[in-house]
């Protein structure tokens, strides 16, 4: 097959954006790697350097999604507003966006879940992404005093597991037809105001 005169990242990108239209319209199971090598026009060989497998390709299209995300929590986090409000709206976001995702893209939600289940090094940097924004929000609390001083990290700790029932990608499936939002608020707004 012909080159296609793009560049690493560009044919990477590219695939993920095949295999996302793939994935929507075809379902995550039939998706396969022959196919979206043949709609970019190179040879399945070709997009075998880039992607060992239908796991890895799969894998960086939510990585992407993943990273999209990080990068809308960090614009929240670095915004000038009251930190407990950050804090309630970081939970709202992360919620909102995690629910989007399986009510309106489920096929590519269950390759994101697959992945979480994995505990592959991607998740591993968005979880420790979620550490280090609630970390910089809880500093700026404490600072503030909202919070009273104490251990940043347990109170980092506290705070992500009490809102793990409306982020975790299994529970947010789970519970994607009941709406929620108003038990994430008044459970982090609890937890808030113990540690206040």
């Amino acid at each position: 097959m012909p080159r296609t005169g793009l560049t690493t990242t560009e044919i990477k990108d590219k695939a993920v954006e095949i295999a996302i239209d793939q994935i929507r319209a075809k379902g995550f199971e039939k998706v396969r790697l022959v196919d979206v090598a043949k709609e970019m026009g190179i040879s399945h060989a070709a997009l075998y350097s880039h992607f060992q497998d239908k796991t890895a390709l799969f894998d960086a299209v939510s990585e992407r999604w993943l990273r999209n995300l990080d990068t809308k929590q960090d614009l929240l986090v670095s915004e000038k507003r009251d930190p407990l409000q950050k804090i309630l709206t970081w939970f709202l976001n992360l919620h909102r966006m995690k629910l989007e995702k399986v009510k309106l893209d489920p096929e590519l939600y269950k390759a994101f879940d697959m992945a979480a289940e994995e505990a592959k090094p991607f998740i591993q940097t968005h979880l420790s992404n979620m550490q280090s924004q609630m970390a910089k929000l809880v500093t700026e609390a404490i600072n503030q005093k909202k919070i009273k001083k104490r251990d940043v990290k347990l109170v980092t700790d506290i705070l992500i597991s009490a809102g793990t029932a409306f982020t975790h990608p299994k529970l947010v499936a789970q519970h994607c037809d009941i709406n929620r939002e108003t038990l994430l608020v008044d459970t982090i707004e609890a937890v808030l105001k113990g540690l206040g």
